[in-house]
């Protein structure tokens, strides 16, 4: 028989009001106590509790309301409290910030990773950054709640481990969560890199209110976050939603990272991208037309806002090739909302107005459906608000919405 925990009401209701003030916040107690539907003086005993453990604090009032009544006291989570670090792992560099118990991200910077030295040098410049920002900053290291970590490629975020990632060299069945912690002595949490934007748009993002979206990202490669009923969708080791290893054609001779052949990173990435620029340049003997330096990543999307033709039929090509990735998730995973994440955003709206044309050709055609397909509004801070949401909800059990089933509560 599974034996169950032992946790007071008091405990359960506290936890709820920060789990309201922090989606909610500020809010006045009153508006907090109709919320829970409990009263009002054990709302305010509840609050008087948070704010002695430093976790709330109040911060205004409300503003008068149309008959003049008493404006209210407004309390939110006390963003001096605390403090995380979000780690963004990329195959080009790496980004850090910190955050403060709001998410309010502080100060953020990025290195170079210079992934070909392998996992262990990797490693090293994270932990070493992490150190220099708790340095810099004059953090007092207590008070860092916790370090978040995005990571691509497989990720078992349940044992903080990075099974394979395949844009990254040498990372195969690396203990991040437990270097990281024995080195810092600070919480740990890792993650997928695309499934913490995921979890940035449910939170921060377009997907507040919906409960079944996607994010497909297109970059170095191409990865998927899935929410489904309102959960991430992660799967047996990780590999739910990895679109981008999707085997789109076998014909197709080039070789992905993971090891397979014929999947649509191998022709959709930027990398792809690039790749398909360079050998119609030199198929159609346009090489001095171009300089070198034209061909590389930042210059292309320039190329294409000037409307190159040999740029433009490509970029062209790669968004019918998403609309096809997308289209394909969209017959598994029926999702409200597809939001787009990646380098590919940079082509902006004329690039998404032929994503969506192919995703409308490619998905049931004979079902006159718009689907609702975006572009992130997230910006380059995504990853790193998405790592610090998930130190916060790990500490704190935000998600934990069936109390009831897991523990005996006790009335106390």
């Amino acid at each position: 028989m599974l034996k169950k925990n032992n946790i007071s009401l008091r405990e359960i209701n506290k936890k709820n009001i920060f789990k309201i003030i922090f989606k909610s916040g500020p809010i006045s107690r009153i508006g907090i106590s109709k919320m829970l539907k409990i009263s009002r003086p054990t709302v305010t005993n509840y609050i008087n509790e948070l704010i002695e453990e430093g976790l709330i604090a109040e911060i205004g009032k409300s503003k008068s309301t149309a008959l003049g009544g008493k404006r209210a006291v407004l309390v939110d989570l006390n963003g001096k409290a605390f403090f995380i670090i979000g780690v963004m792992i990329g195959m080009r560099s790496i980004k850090f910030s910190l955050s403060d118990f709001r998410l309010n991200i502080l100060f953020q910077f990025e290195v170079e990773t210079e992934e070909w030295k392998g996992s262990k040098s990797v490693i090293k410049k994270i932990i070493d950054n992490i150190n220099k920002i708790i340095n810099d900053k004059q953090v007092i290291k207590e008070n860092v709640i916790g370090i978040g970590i995005g990571a691509s490629g497989l990720v078992d975020s349940k044992n903080g481990k990075v099974i394979f990632s395949p844009n990254l060299e040498g990372w195969k069945n690396i203990e991040l969560k437990n270097i990281i912690e024995s080195s810092t002595n600070i919480p740990t949490f890792i993650e997928n890199d695309i499934r913490v934007k995921t979890i940035a748009e449910k939170n921060f993002g377009l997907a507040k209110d919906i409960e079944n979206f996607l994010c497909i990202e297109v970059s170095e490669g191409v990865g998927t976050g899935v929410f489904i009923n309102n959960k991430l969708h992660v799967g047996t080791m990780g590999m739910a939603g990895e679109v981008g290893h999707i085997m789109t054609s076998i014909s197709n001779e080039k070789v992905c990272h993971c090891g397979n052949v014929g999947c649509l990173e191998t022709i959709c990435s930027i990398r792809a991208l690039i790749e398909e620029i360079a050998e119609d340049i030199k198929d159609n003997n346009e090489e001095g037309k171009y300089y070198k330096s034209e061909l590389l990543e930042e210059n292309i999307y320039k190329l294409y806002k000037e409307n190159d033709e040999i740029v433009n039929k490509n970029v062209e090509k790669n968004a019918k090739l998403l609309g096809i990735g997308i289209s394909n998730s969209i017959k598994m995973f029926s999702p409200e909302l597809v939001i787009i994440h990646g380098d590919v955003i940079k082509f902006g709206e004329s690039y998404l107005k032929i994503v969506k044309e192919s995703v409308k050709e490619n998905t049931f055609p004979k079902v006159k459906k718009d689907y609702d397909i975006q572009l992130s509004k997230l910006g380059e801070e995504a990853g790193l608000l998405g790592v610090s949401y998930v130190v916060l909800k790990n500490i704190f059990n935000l998600e934990d919405s069936s109390i009831s089933s897991q523990y005996i509560i006790k009335n106390v």
